[in-house]
């Protein structure tokens, strides 16, 4: 376990980074590429079931691709290209899921990337559906070309928004739905898409899976008043922190300004669309007194994001 950090440094409300955008998909955009995975190595919950190693792209990796194009997210963020990437998002399937939505921002950077010859990965194939027989059993993320390092890359996406509790190993980072957890998806992860070796495609033909990489990013949210956290080693530092508080902790909901909460949209839990705070001003306020509590759900106090949480205190029982 690394060293307990200070609660002044404990809490990540805003990362400059990806908030100096204004335009909210560049800011996503901006933000994807700049978060780092929340692993610094894979950890292998699926002993025994011979499956293939996964690599994990380091922080300064993804630094490293953020700074590179910083250039061209500027122009996004300023010009009229900023069409090229909503038409690229909004065509694709299902782009107001969270998912999809991570999905379709790497994948504008991948193709538009390669083709400024500011990484080397080409995109060979995407979303390659899995089969059993004449069923589908399930898909695979993106299949890529390192020109670099002259292999076939399977590169899996996860997005996750999850809330931690003591002791904080990975199945106690749960999602809004608590049987979602960090470990689980890990596990689904390497025990079905990464079980891969050779992958057909539209363009290339039949290509072999040389190395497998698992990208998951997203936020992180602390019980709120934390003051004993300490990140373990395979969680990386720099990764975003924030706060969540239990909906049926009376005490420490009647220490939030209610009045001052936001509830976010759904898009919001990549980045803060200042539109909507002049917008919501003008709907009804908040309750949580007279047997009435706040929904789950993120919220904002001002530009600090915080989670409202119903406490799982049997989540970490589930079976893998």
């Amino acid at each position: 376990m690394s060293e307990t950090l200070a609660q002044s440094d404990l809490i990540l409300t805003s990362d400059t980074r990806w908030n100096a955008y204004q335009r909210p998909y560049v800011r996503d955009l901006a933000y994807v590429l700049a978060c780092p995975n929340v692993l610094t190595q894979w950890l292998d919950f699926a002993l025994h079931q011979n499956t293939h190693e996964v690599a994990i792209h380091s922080a300064s990796f993804w630094q490293q691709q953020f700074d590179a194009y910083r250039q061209r997210l500027a122009e996004l963020d300023t010009t009229n290209a900023y069409q090229v990437l909503t038409r690229y998002l909004l065509k694709r399937p299902s782009p107001n899921r969270l998912g999809f939505h991570f999905e379709g921002l790497l994948s504008f950077w991948l193709e538009d990337g390669f083709a400024r010859k500011l990484h080397p990965y080409e995109t060979l194939a995407n979303n390659v559906q899995l089969y059993n027989g004449k069923q589908t059993t399930g898909e695979l993320d993106l299949i890529l070309y390192n020109h670099e390092e002259k292999l076939v890359e399977h590169w899996e996406l996860a997005i996750k928004f999850f809330m931690g509790s003591a002791p904080f190993a990975p199945e106690n980072w749960v999602g809004i739905n608590s049987k979602d957890n960090l470990q689980r998806k890990m596990t689904h992860m390497q025990t079905k898409q990464f079980r891969s070796v050779w992958v057909d495609t539209e363009n290339h033909g039949q290509v072999k899976i040389d190395k497998r990489y698992g990208i998951i990013k997203g936020r992180f949210f602390l019980p709120i008043n934390s003051t004993d956290f300490a990140y373990p080693d395979w969680l990386a530092p720099s990764f975003p922190m924030h706060e969540w508080c239990d909906k049926y902790d009376t005490s420490t909901l009647a220490m939030l300004d209610i009045n001052a909460l936001r509830a976010a949209h759904y898009i919001e839990w990549f980045s803060k669309r200042s539109f909507y705070d002049s917008y919501d001003r003008r709907q009804a306020p908040l309750v949580c007194f007279d047997n009435e509590t706040l929904k789950t759900g993120l919220y904002f106090e001002g530009d600090r994001p915080i989670v409202i949480y119903p406490k799982q205190l049997d989540s970490t029982q589930d079976k893998f």
